[in-house]
């Protein structure tokens, strides 16, 4: 004769983004994927009731127990929700057949799917389905181009425009990303901490690097320690950054080829920065060749010239290298000379490269911030 079993009562509180729930009686069940949450960080409810609130509230994953009636699951799933029978091992026939019977996504037995179920609980815990950030890697086309300064601009442009940004140092060449925003002496995790990381990456991780002010992190070289990004660590990075940050802006090294691999499949948008001078061009022609192949799309990569008012136009450097122009900017001589002073960028005035960037961290939060086709 069937049990009759007494739903639980429902906290009050309405589900959050990034909450997974657990349907089931089995405490040996729940025990197992409670760890499993815990080690993902991702928050765990769970439940035995027929419904898991108002409309509009389903569960980014809903996980089943193959002792809760199909129906019930059925009911609760919604549309939003990502549906995963889960059971220990070993299963009968019969278990398989209830994963038909609700319409699972997916069927996971443990341990067997650990490392699996793990992974889908850790994105749900990060409240994303396959990333939400853009990321926009800045290149230098020849020696002191001014790349790094570039991407230090756009990104403290966009935190300025609302924007939740990681700016990323992936150029240990470059003297670092720290001096030219003023926070070398800032506290903070950098790549030296993190050159032995690989596979996922815990947000919370990405929230201790430098903290350079509202809505702008800095993951930077560290001088005294050493620690350049290997590609196994710039890949773990990224894909934890899409997931947490609205956008990612890298500064790439020019001359790292595996590390170029490994950034540029990742990026929505390149913007090469080039000297209005031929010779310039002629070495962007060479760095363009190169990158080329690895680019998400030919319509990724603009360019930047830099210097405009000399002898070449910055349409003339644009036709030279064979890439769209996404603008021009004027020699600055007062902002070399306040980063030579370790004055960081200047915030309190109008400079053409600041000018630059804030149209750009505008017209980028008027643009679609999903991937472009690969």
């Amino acid at each position: 004769m069937p049990t009759t079993r007494t739903p639980r009562p429902l906290p009050p509180a309405p589900l959050a983004t990034g909450t997974a729930v657990l349907l089931t009686d089995d405490d040996e069940l729940a025990d197992a994927v409670s760890r499993l949450a815990a080690a993902a960080g991702c928050a765990l409810r769970r439940d035995s009731g027929p419904s898991l609130g108002p409309p509009g509230e389903a569960p980014l994953l809903l996980l089943a127990g193959a002792d809760v009636p199909a129906g019930e699951v059925l009911r609760a799933r919604g549309e939003a929700a990502e549906t995963v029978l889960v059971g220990l091992a070993p299963v009968d026939a019969a278990w398989w057949r209830r994963a038909a019977e609700v319409d699972a996504d997916h069927a996971a037995v443990l341990p067997e799917a650990e490392s699996w179920l793990l992974e889908r609980l850790a994105d749900a815990g990060e409240g994303a389905a396959g990333g939400r950030g853009r990321v926009v890697g800045v290149l230098g086309g020849c020696g002191g181009a001014g790349a790094s300064v570039l991407a230090a601009a756009l990104a403290t442009a966009a935190a300025e425009e609302g924007a939740d940004v990681l700016l990323v140092d992936a150029d240990p060449l470059s003297g670092g990303l720290d001096l030219v925003l003023g926070a070398d002496e800032l506290p903070g995790l950098r790549w030296a901490d993190l050159t032995g990381v690989s596979g996922r990456l815990r947000p919370d991780v990405l929230r201790a690097t430098v903290s350079v002010g509202d809505g702008l992190q800095l993951l930077a070289g560290d001088r005294r320690r050493g620690g350049a990004p290997g590609p196994a660590a710039l890949e773990s990075v990224l894909t934890a950054a899409r997931r947490l940050h609205d956008l990612v802006l890298v500064d790439l090294p020019r001359r790292d080829p595996a590390a170029l691999a490994t950034v540029l499949p990742h990026c929505d948008e390149v913007l090469l920065v080039v000297p209005a001078t031929y010779r310039a061009a002629a070495a962007a022609c060479c760095v363009l060749d190169a990158v080329r192949p690895a680019l998400r799309s030919p319509q990724a990569l603009r360019l930047l010239v830099r210097d405009v008012g000399a002898d070449v136009a910055a349409e003339t450097v644009a036709d030279v290298v064979g890439a769209r122009l996404a603008g021009s900017l004027r020699t600055d001589r007062d902002l070399d000379a306040a980063l030579e002073r370790g004055e960081g960028l200047p915030r309190g005035r109008r400079t053409p490269l600041r000018a630059f960037a804030l149209r750009w961290a505008q017209e980028a939060s008027l643009r679609d911030l999903s991937p472009v086709p690969s």
